[in-house]
C-alpha cells in the first residue's frame, strides 16, 4: 500500500510532463485509447516543451468560459510557448445546445481544427446557444467551414458528430471533471491544484515569474 501511495504522489507531481495511459490522476495527458473513443486530448500548444500545463474544464454554453477563453488565448500567446492547455469539456447541465456544440468541437478536433472551432463557438455563443433544429445544424456546419478554411471534410464532420467515439470521448472528459471535484466552470488545474478563473493569472505569474498576464 505504501508503494502505491508513493507512485500516486509521483504522478501528481510530474503529471504536467507525462504522456500515457495511467489511471491514477486527472492531471495527465492521456493517449487515445478505447476509454477515450480512440480520440486524444484537446491540446493547445506544445506540452513537451512547455514550462506549465493548464488543464481547463469549460462548458461551451457558459458565458464566463467564453470570456476566459479569450483571456487564456492571450496568456498563451504572451508567454510564447511557456504554457500549454489541455481543454476538457464539462457539461454543467444548464444549456440545451452545449452538448451538441461539444460533439461538433470534438468532430472538428478529429480533423485537426479544434482550436479554431473552439474559439468560434465561444465568440459566437449567443448565436448558436438557443438555436433550434436546422438552424443549429447549419451554424455548426458553417463554423466548421470557417475553422477549416474550406479544407475540411464536411460529410465526415457531420458523421463524426453523431459517432459513438465522440460520445465516449466526451464522457471521458466529463469523468475527468468529476475526478477533480468540479462544481462549476471554468475551472483550471495547475500543478495538481484547482485554480479558479479569478486566481488564474495570479498563479501563473507566481509559478512562471511573468508579470501582467492580463
Amino acid at each position: 500500500m505504501v508503494g502505491v501511495a508513493i507512485v500516486a504522489t509521483i504522478l501528481l507531481i510530474c503529471a504536467s510532463s507525462i504522456f500515457g495511459s495511467s489511471g491514477e490522476t486527472a492531471d495527465y495527458i492521456y493517449e487515445a485509447s478505447e476509454a477515450t473513443g480512440m480520440i486524444g486530448e484537446k491540446v493547445i500548444g506544445e506540452p513537451e516543451t512547455a514550462e506549465m500545463i493548464v488543464y481547463e474544464y469549460a462548458d461551451f454554453g457558459c458565458s464566463h468560459c467564453a470570456e476566459w477563453n479569450q483571456k487564456l488565448n492571450e496568456i498563451v500567446e504572451k508567454t510564447e510557448g511557456k504554457i500549454a492547455v489541455v481543454f476538457r469539456y464539462y457539461n454543467i447541465g444548464l444549456f440545451k445546445n452545449s452538448a451538441t456544440a461539444a460533439r461538433a468541437a470534438t468532430a472538428a478536433q478529429m480533423q485537426g481544427y479544434f482550436g479554431e472551432y473552439k474559439d468560434l463557438l465561444f465568440s459566437n455563443q449567443a448565436e448558436w446557444l438557443y438555436a433550434d433544429g436546422e438552424e443549429l445544424e447549419g451554424l455548426l456546419a458553417e463554423y466548421f467551414e470557417i475553422a477549416s478554411a474550406g479544407a475540411g471534410d464536411a460529410v465526415r464532420f457531420k458523421s463524426d458528430m453523431e459517432s459513438e467515439a465522440v460520445k465516449k470521448r466526451l464522457r471521458f472528459e466529463q469523468n475527468m471533471g468529476k475526478k477533480v471535484g468540479l462544481s462549476g466552470t471554468p475551472l483550471f488545474r495547475i500543478n495538481g491544484e484547482n485554480v479558479s478563473a479569478g486566481k488564474l493569472a495570479e498563479k501563473m505569474e507566481e509559478w512562471l515569474g511573468v508579470q501582467d498576464m492580463i
